[in-house]
C-alpha cells in the first residue's frame, strides 16, 4: 500500500465511522419514545430493560466517537445528519441487509418490541446472488459485517504504516468519568488494541451477546456480562425471562414478566410539528422538547469535538429535561385528532 492508497482507505474508514456514529444515534429516539410512552407505574420490568438498552446506545455513540477521534477524524452531529422518522438504516444508498425495514417513533406495544428485536437481531450469513448479464448484486452488509469491516480497515492501515494511523489528540477522548450505566464503560482509544476493544463492545452488545456463553466483555468491565439487546427485547415480547438453561435460538422459558400494553399513552406514530395546531399546548410542549433535544445534540457535538466534560452535562441535564417535557407532552390529546391520539415528541433539530 502506497501513501495515496493509505489516505484513500483512511477516508473510507472515517466515512464509515461517521455512519456508525449516526446509526447509534438513530436508535435512541425510538427506544426513548417507547420507554416514555409507558405510564409511570406500569410495566416496570420492561421499562428498566428498555432504559438499559438506551443507555448502552449512548455508550456505543461515545465509543465510536473515541475511535474516530483517535484516528484524527472530526465526528459530526448537526442538523444535516439529524435522523427523521420513519427511518431506514442505509449504507451507500441501500438498506442494510438485515435492517431493510422502517423504524418508527411509536408507543410501547407488541409491534414496537418486534421491530426493536429486528433492529438488534444477531448477525446471520447473507448469501450473495448473481443477476443477469453476469452483474453481481452485492447487498449492503449486515450491521455486524459493517463493524467487522471497520475493524479490518483499522488493522490493515495500522499494519501498512505502523504508528501513523492513531494520531488524534488524547485530550479529545471521552472517559468513563463522564458516563455511567449499562453493561460497559467508555474505553479511551489510543491504539489499535484499544480501538478493537471499543468496537467489540459495540458489536457484542448490539449483535446480541448471550451472557452464559460469552465472557469477552465481562473481562473488560469487571462485571458479569449483561444480556444483549436482542434478548432483552425478546423477554419483553414473549413476556418471560430467559433462564440459564435456555437455548438462545429459542424463546425464553423462565419466570413470567407481566406486560400491560393498555397502560400506555396513545401517542401518534411518527408525529411531526405540523400535526400540532399553532398555539396549542401540544405545540408549545413539543417546541420545548425540540429545544432541549437540539441543545443536547449540540452539547454532544461539543463533547466529541474537544470538550469531553460536556458529555456529563448533556446526559444529566439534557436527558433529564427532555424526559420531563416528553412525559407531559405524551399525556396531551392532539386537538382535533379523529383517532383519540396523544402528542409525541418529534425529535426535530431547531435553529
Amino acid at each position: 500500500m502506497n501513501g495515496s492508497e493509505f489516505q484513500e482507505k483512511r477516508e473510507t474508514l472515517l466515512a464509515r465511522l461517521q455512519l456508525a456514529l449516526e446509526l447509534e444515534w438513530a436508535t435512541l429516539p425510538p427506544y426513548l419514545v417507547a420507554l416514555l410512552s409507558i405510564k409511570r407505574t406500569a410495566n416496570r420490568e420492561a421499562a428498566d430493560l428498555i432504559r438499559s438498552v438506551a443507555m448502552e446506545e449512548m455508550l456505543h455513540f461515545a465509543l465510536v466517537a473515541n475511535v474516530m477521534n483517535a484516528v484524527g477524524g472530526q465526528p459530526r452531529v448537526d442538523k444535516s445528519n439529524c435522523p427523521s422518522y420513519p427511518l431506514t438504516m442505509t449504507f451507500e444508498g441501500r438498506p442494510f441487509a438485515d435492517r431493510a425495514f422502517p423504524i418508527n417513533l411509536e408507543r410501547f406495544s407488541k409491534a414496537s418490541m418486534a421491530t426493536f428485536m429486528k433492529v438488534e437481531q444477531p448477525q446471520k450469513p447473507i448469501i450473495k446472488t448473481a443477476r443477469v448479464h453476469d452483474a453481481i448484486d452485492v447487498p449492503a452488509p449486515t450491521i455486524g459485517e459493517f463493524y467487522g469491516e471497520i475493524v479490518s480497515l483499522l488493522e490493515e492501515l495500522e499494519a501498512a504504516f505502523p504508528g501513523t494511523l492513531f494520531i488524534g489528540d488524547r485530550k479529545r477522548q471521552l472517559e468513563s468519568d463522564f458516563f455511567w450505566g449499562g453493561g460497559g464503560t467508555i474505553e479511551v482509544v489510543t491504539d489499535l488494541d484499544s480501538a478493537k476493544v471499543a468496537l467489540e463492545t459495540v458489536i457484542e452488545q448490539g449483535e446480541g451477546a448471550w451472557p452464559w456463553s460469552q465472557d469477552k466483555l465481562a473481562a473488560t468491565v469487571e462485571r458479569p456480562l449483561e444480556m444483549g439487546h436482542y434478548y432483552r427485547f425478546s423477554e419483553i415480547y414473549f413476556e418471560r425471562h430467559f433462564s440459564k438453561t435456555d437455548d438462545p435460538e429459542k424463546r425464553p422459558s423462565g419466570d413470567p414478566m407481566p406486560i400491560d400494553y393498555t397502560a400506555v399513552h396513545p401517542i401518534k406514530q411518527n408525529a411531526r410539528t405540523v400535526d400540532y395546531p399553532q398555539g396549542s399546548e401540544a405545540a408549545a410542549l413539543n417546541d420545548a422538547f425540540n429545544n432541549h433535544y437540539t441543545m443536547m445534540l449540540r452539547q454532544l457535538g461539543e463533547a466529541i469535538n474537544g470538550t469531553p466534560n460536556v458529555l456529563y452535562t448533556a446526559i444529566m441535564n439534557g436527558m433529564h429535561e427532555m424526559t420531563s417535557v416528553a412525559r407531559a407532552l405524551m399525556a396531551v390529546p392532539i386537538p382535533g385528532s379523529n383517532n383519540g391520539e396523544n402528542a409525541c415528541p418529534t425529535f426535530e433539530w431547531l435553529e
